[in-house]
Formats: C-alpha cells, structure tokens, sequence
C-alpha cells in the first residue's frame, strides 16, 4: 500500500502573502505617529522680530557688567572684585528689586569661569540678566 499517492505532490506557494505583514508595518506606524508627539518636550517661546520697535520694559537704566577673559570685573566702568561686586548688587536690588543686569563677557571666557559670576548674581537676587553680544554683518540672516 502507498502511504503518499502520486497525486499529492508537496508544492510551494507561487506567491507570498504580505498581508499579515503589511498590518503588523501599518500597527507600527500608528503607534508611532501616537507616541513620537507625546515624547516631545515643547517650550512655549516668544522671540522677537528684527523690525520690531518695541521700547524697552526696564525701569531704570540696566547695571552693566563687563567680564574679561581673565576674569577682571567692570562695574559700570567702575573695576571691582567679587566681594565689592556682591555689596553693590545688594545695594542695587534693595533700591531696585527689577534691577537688570547686562553682561559683557569676553568671547574667550572659559564656561568654569563665567558659573561663578552667575552664581553671585542669583545670591543677590537678580532675576532679569541680559547677555551683550555684538552683531556681525557678515553672518547675519539677509532676506
């Protein structure tokens, strides 16, 4: 007796089927296009414009603050050290509590050595400080 006749040959299948393929590709997708907007941190920032005209919000002249790349001190074209820098920003917040500080730092100033400067501001209780920085024309956005 034939265990397997003639007839039942083992073929193979003359096409593959993508369709379970194709639910698992498209399952992927949407759980991806849920997720990745979830994961995103947004801050919510208003830039300026460059046209803008905008005066300026500030209620008295900012305290400018010049700091070279070995670390000198210029306080409103006064040369102090950190302790005098200190005192004079304490005396300024008393006076002014929205005291703002503009800071001129060398572009050469070590990231170490511009933490303690920031430091010293927050002790003294500045909340409003603004980096100076110069415009170069060359590398400017033009329309």
């Amino acid at each position: 007796m034939k265990k397997f006749s003639s007839k039942w040959r083992y073929t193979g299948f003359s096409e593959l089927n993508v369709t379970p393929m194709l639910d698992f590709a498209f399952t992927l997708m949407i759980i991806f296009l849920i997720t990745t907007p979830l994961l995103e941190q947004n801050l919510e920032i208003s830039l300026p414009s460059l046209n803008s005209k905008k005066e300026s919000s500030f209620s008295n002249s900012p305290l400018v603050l010049e700091i070279n790349k070995n670390g000198k001190i210029v306080c409103d074209n006064i040369p102090v050290d950190k302790d005098t820098l200190e005192k004079i920003l304490l005396d300024r917040i008393q006076k002014d509590p929205e005291l703002t500080v503009s800071l001129k730092m060398d572009k050469d100033l070590k990231y170490e050595e511009f933490l303690p400067f920031v430091e010293i501001l927050e002790k003294a209780g500045i909340k409003r400080i603004g980096l100076v920085h110069n415009v170069d024309e060359k590398q400017t956005i033009r329309k």
